[in-house]
């Protein structure tokens, strides 16, 4: 029996769909894979979004292989606390998801582009940069 792999795409990795081998590579790897599971916080959506029109409609698209996570009152509060902090709002989205809950017991992977934005925050990443 395989374990499932589990990650959590920030706004950065979102918005570096286009052109980063190694994103379309986890994207492509995803969509082939049972064993695969690509999580997008709806918060990390829009802020990509904002950055660059045309996200949302990319991963309407791809609904397949994303699972786009709605917010709650859990997040908003882990939110607030990290932007206190000076943390962004999708690197904060995507640390709380990233850590175990209800969703996802054991936790996942933020799958990013921008490592250094986790330092300290308590998550594993997947550097996307390598």
């Amino acid at each position: 029996m395989n374990q499932i792999e589990h990650f959590v795409l920030d706004s950065s990795t979102l918005l570096a769909m286009g052109g980063n081998k190694q994103v379309s590579g986890l994207i492509h790897g995803a969509a082939s894979s049972d064993d695969v599971r690509l999580w997008v916080p709806v918060l990390c959506l829009v802020e990509a979004e904002r950055e660059r029109a045309g996200i949302v409609a990319h991963v309407g698209v791809l609904l397949d292989v994303f699972r786009v996570i709605d917010d709650d009152y859990a997040l908003a509060v882990t939110v607030a606390e990290l932007v206190r902090d000076g943390v962004t709002l999708g690197v904060a989205a995507a640390a709380h998801m990233a850590r175990p809950n209800a969703m996802l017991p054991e936790g996942a992977l933020v799958a990013t582009v921008v490592p250094e934005a986790y330092a300290g925050l308590g998550v594993g990443i997947m550097d996307l940069n390598r």
